[in-house]
């Protein structure tokens, strides 16, 4: 009976050591068999990998062209005919030009055509369109005349100096202007990128004549002082040979101190007594009219000092517009904006800042009249 029981006490202790020991080590070791060795899966794919990919595929839209003739029929046809022929239906004071006979105030080039574009020509009809024609809209205008005239070969001579996108300064000799006044050794050319030209005497600083188009030819490029500049655009202002700053009625010399060339934008440098001046000029526009600014920084007290107007003869006063003082020379227009005060020889600088000189050459009565400048109702 004894071995009996202790044969029974030794199989309750197997079963229970192959239950609860033995029999979950060996089903651990099958589940971690079956895991390690189970297939692997395919690949799991949303809905939007699912889609075949065109990404290859894909580019920018294109860029819709600018119809030259569309811009042409808009801004220009009215004046110069649908045709390029001259006779639009505008009324000017004088014809349009005809593009058809092959015609281009400062040339036939891309650049040439496209400043005017851009600027217009002052004393004349022609606005610029800088401010109502994107750059695409200009340069499909412009390939647009230059298409409208016969082949033409653009001019070259191997003397002339272009402006293309940087200011130039030349100095040298400047030619006699008739009966005003012989040569002037000592003289400058400032060319803009907007096709503006200035000339300055430089022995005492003044302003001499603005020029707009080409910018210059030169023969003598051995000595400063040889032969004269030629100076090739037309000229669209010019003011008589005088003294221009003055202190209590003496004139003053302004001594020419250097130019400058800086972020697209020459100026010339200049200083009277207690004041240096940095002058620089631009096309612009008042209202529909052409034309050009100088503006004059100042650096030191000008509140001493009578500035002359730029005139040919002796300017007759119009009166005050919105921000400027307005004076008649002749045909032209000149304007004066930031004056301390306007004085029988001209204007009292300010005593700091700057000053803007406006000129309208050849101004448009009517056109004067919509933008504003005064005094000039009587005259129509």
């Amino acid at each position: 009976m004894a071995h009996q029981s202790s044969m029974t006490a030794k199989s309750i202790l197997t079963n229970i050591v192959c239950v609860f020991i033995v029999a979950p080590i060996v089903t651990a070791l099958i589940v971690w068999g079956a895991w390690v060795l189970r297939p692997d899966p395919p690949p799991q794919t949303s809905s939007l990998d699912a889609m075949p990919s065109h990404t290859a595929d894909i580019r920018p839209a294109p860029q819709t062209p600018v119809s030259g003739r569309t811009v042409y029929m808009a801004s220009c046809a009215r004046c110069h005919g649908p045709s390029g022929d001259g006779k639009g239906t505008e009324q000017l004071d004088r014809p349009a030009r005809s593009f058809l006979a092959g015609g281009f105030s400062f040339g036939n080039t891309p650049e040439a055509v496209r400043r005017v574009v851009q600027h217009g020509i002052a004393g004349t009809p022609m606005p610029g369109f800088a401010r109502t024609l994107n750059a695409q809209q200009v340069q499909a205008v412009t390939k647009y005349v230059i298409g409208l005239a016969p082949p033409a070969p653009p001019a070259s001579d191997d003397a002339e100096l272009v402006v293309q996108n940087r200011p130039l300064v030349l100095r040298g000799m400047l030619p006699a202007r008739g009966a005003l006044e012989g040569d002037q050794p000592r003289g400058l050319l400032i060319g803009g990128i907007d096709g503006l030209t200035l000339a300055y005497d430089v022995d005492e600083v003044r302003f001499r004549a603005a020029r707009q188009g080409g910018f210059a030819a030169r023969t003598d490029w051995e000595n400063r002082g040889g032969t004269p500049l030629q100076p090739l655009g037309r000229v669209i202002h010019w003011a008589a040979p005088r003294s221009v700053f003055s202190i209590d009625g003496r004139s003053v010399p302004a001594e020419f101190l250097g130019t400058t060339i800086r972020d697209g934008v020459a100026a010339i440098r200049m200083q009277i007594p207690g004041v240096r001046i940095k002058e620089h000029a631009a096309i612009t526009s008042v209202g529909e009219l052409p034309g050009y600014v100088r503006t004059l920084v100042f650096d030191g007290d000008a509140s001493a000092i009578t500035m002359m107007l730029p005139s040919q003869g002796v300017p007759r006063y119009l009166g005050r517009g919105e921000s400027s003082e307005w004076w008649r020379d002749g045909g032209d227009l000149i304007g004066i904006r930031g004056a301390a005060e306007v004085e029988a020889a001209g204007v009292r600088l300010p005593a700091s800042g700057t000053l803007d000189i406006i000129v309208l050459p050849a101004a448009d009565i009517d056109q004067a009249i919509r933008a504003g400048i005064p005094g000039l109702e009587s005259a129509t």
